[in-house]
């Protein structure tokens, strides 16, 4: 399993832990100027009230939110979002956390990964790649502008349902 892949795993993971122990987590960190820049990319019905910022974060990132079960029925059972120090380290972890992905088409594009864009755009926002990893649909994207990679779980297989939700909420 690659570096990155096991970063995204383990700060969900100490989400789960460290939601029981520290409720209080995000808002104590909520003055960190890259706490700020990530939960700006947080998907619809995220923020810090009910998400946990990792502290410390995972190691090579600036700034880690973990996100348990989306509030819309038809979310996420998990979201992880990173904030990286520069494009090049982004670029990569993105590269490696796709790499026991089982990957399939994003939607209409035929392939994946492949580049997404926000709203009407001309220029491409990130990189995106939708599959299945340990029997659960997987997004995995980055917001280039920011550094960041995001990462979302769904219930089930259904990488087409899930894709569909991040194009509204991602």
């Amino acid at each position: 399993m690659s570096h990155l892949t096991n970063a995204l795993r383990a700060a969900s993971a100490a989400a789960v832990i460290g939601g029981f122990a520290c409720l209080g987590t995000a808002t104590a960190n909520a003055d960190d100027p890259n706490v700020d820049t990530l939960a700006s990319t947080l998907s619809k019905g995220y923020s810090l009230s009910n998400c946990i910022v990792e502290d410390p974060a995972p190691g090579g990132t600036l700034a880690a939110i973990s996100c348990q079960e989306s509030p819309d029925p038809n979310g996420p059972v998990k979201a992880t979002y990173l904030l990286y120090n520069n494009p090049e380290d982004l670029s990569a972890s993105f590269k490696n956390s796709i790499k026991d992905v089982e990957t399939t088409a994003c939607g209409d594009s035929g392939k994946s990964p492949t580049t997404w864009r926000q709203g009407n755009a001309q220029s491409p926002a990130g990189q995106v790649a939708c599959g299945t990893y340990q029997g659960a649909a997987e997004i995995i994207w980055t917001t280039d502008a920011k550094n960041v990679l995001s990462y979302v779980k769904g219930h089930n297989t259904d990488v087409q349902a899930l894709y569909q939700w991040w194009r509204t909420n991602g």
